[in-house]
């Protein structure tokens, strides 16, 4: 593979393969400070089209360029088929900072649907199985147009995608907008598309997507009972932090999932890491509670 690294014009750089990535702002302007602070530390990866240089790696440092109006970025030219450019996408991104599975999903659809690549070819091409193929490919065609347009500029995230691919495609924008609109977390979003999946009639529809927090807490008041009769008082308060330790921990489970370290500024690591150590020691120290109680339980049992 022939390369070679050069300084290059704004204007000549290409954006093509960038309706393949997910905008997402965040990381964005964290990058647009380290510029400023630092410079470019990392060329972005190009190959030649025609005229341009249409990027291949490097968008989030681009628009963070482009947004403190740098003139010139370095890059790394490399000579590479289109299949090629676009199995780079993700070969590229593996260490660390790789592409989401929705992205995997539209460089995959990339390579299958425009190139004519069969799925076993595209499998080979990025180093997966073929069902790795398959799933990526299904996720992306559950998915209408207009989600995936809302996606790709990050008007909805990753995790309401994933969930509203669930719904038929007639629906898939509504509840998507209105997961945003009412600022459902990632817990809330997965309860309201299983509702609006269970729902027929139009008016209880229009219901959910009007007033889904109200929706959701009826919901959760019918399916865990407050109280458990079977139940001493002490018993059924500790029943009731172990549902609310099992909800909270299914939402900070994704909420890690959805921040990523790698991404996350200098003031944000400085805050964060130590309330993650105090978190991952209490996490800890409740573990050995719970592996301790189920221990007593199973003694008790067997007596």
């Amino acid at each position: 593979m022939q390369e070679q690294t050069q300084v290059t014009t704004m204007e000549r750089l290409d954006e093509r393969y960038g309706r393949l990535r997910i905008v997402q702002p965040p990381q964005e302007r964290a990058l647009a400070a380290s510029l400023r602070r630092l410079g470019q530390l990392m060329p972005l990866v190009v190959c030649e089209r025609g005229s341009v240089l249409a990027v291949v790696d490097g968008f989030k440092r681009l628009h963070a360029a482009r947004a403190i109006g740098l003139l010139e970025l370095d890059v790394r030219v490399v000579a590479l088929s289109e299949p090629a450019a676009l199995s780079a996408m993700v070969s590229l991104n593996h260490a660390g900072r790789g592409l989401c599975d929705l992205e995997e999903a539209l460089v995959v659809r990339a390579l299958c649907r425009e190139q004519g690549l069969e799925q076993t070819q595209v499998a080979a091409l990025l180093g997966h199985h073929k069902s790795w193929v398959s799933r990526r490919l299904s996720l992306i065609e559950r998915l209408s147009e207009e989600v995936q347009d809302d996606l790709r500029v990050g008007l909805i995230g990753v995790t309401v995608a994933r969930e509203v691919a669930r719904l038929p495609r007639g629906n898939q924008r509504e509840v998507a907008t209105c997961v945003c609109t009412h600022g459902l977390n990632s817990r809330q979003a997965s309860a309201l598309c299983t509702l609006f999946g269970n729902t027929s009639g139009r008016e209880q529809q229009r219901y959910l997507l009007e007033q889904p927090r109200e929706a959701l807490a009826a919901r959760e008041r019918l399916a865990v009972p407050a109280t458990d009769t079977r139940l001493g008082p002490m018993t059924n308060l500790l029943r009731g932090r172990l549902l609310s330790t099992m909800r909270m921990t299914a939402d900070l489970t994704q909420r890690m999932e959805e921040c990523r370290p790698s991404g996350w500024t200098a003031t944000e690591r400085l805050v964060l890491c130590p309330l993650v150590r105090q978190v991952r020691g209490a996490s800890a120290l409740l573990s050995d509670k719970l592996a301790s109680c189920c221990e007593a339980l199973e003694k008790a049992n067997a007596a």
